[in-house]
């Protein structure tokens, strides 16, 4: 220092201790911060649809049709939803009575017999079936040609008819054969002739005609 010599702080413990050489403290400069904003203004969730007066600002909250339907609060928060007590009631083939089923998050729904949709009756199963480990309701042969449905209960897909045609009388042995023939253009009828039309009552395709 010109005739003496400072003891200074390094540049290593400036920077440790926020000091300068001398050893003043120093300030800090701010840090700058970055905030980031609900999930909603990152395209992470849906807009509120509501705004609420703060009392010197506005600040954007979710209506209640949101907050029910997304499940969450005003600020857009999830809650927790509460267990429900569900109350169920039997078949009516069981006489309906209620019973009061431990809380759970779903409802379960039973098979279509037990909610009265098999033709608009609830008609139990008649049978049962070994499971192996428990048995299980299910309809009997005649239940389900009955009410075309498997043993379940599933309603099936009926299998085409089959028909059976008919040929004319005369190909039964019922009518005397036709004793002709007609070019249907492409094809060949065997018809009645005049005489057998006069002779029988009938038009040239067998048919009886009326005198």
């Amino acid at each position: 220092m010109g005739g003496w010599t400072a003891g200074v702080y390094t540049a290593e413990q400036q920077a440790r201790l926020g000091v300068d050489e001398a050893g003043n403290k120093v300030e800090e400069a701010p840090r700058r911060v970055q905030v980031v904003g609900p999930s909603w203004t990152q395209g992470l969730a849906e807009a509120p649809g509501g705004t609420k007066d703060m009392g010197g600002w506005t600040a954007r909250v979710y209506t209640a049709e949101q907050q029910v339907r997304l499940g969450v609060d005003e600020e857009g928060k999830k809650v927790a939803e509460a267990p429900r007590r569900v109350q169920a009631v039997g078949p009516s083939w069981t006489g309906g009575k209620k019973v009061t089923e431990a809380p759970r998050r779903a409802q379960a729904v039973g098979p279509a017999w037990t909610r009265g949709e098999i033709r608009g009756l609830a008609e139990a199963p008649g049978g049962t079936k070994d499971m192996g480990g428990w048995t299980a309701r299910v309809y009997t042969a005649e239940q389900q040609a009955r009410l075309g449905v498997d043993e379940e209960g599933k309603k099936v897909a009926e299998s085409p008819r089959r028909v059976q045609a008919v040929g004319p009388a005369w190909t039964r042995g019922e009518i005397e054969a036709p004793g002709a023939t007609k070019d249907m253009g492409g094809w060949t009828a065997s018809v009645y002739t005049a005489e057998q039309q006069a002779r029988l009552g009938v038009d040239e395709g067998g048919k009886k005609v009326t005198e």
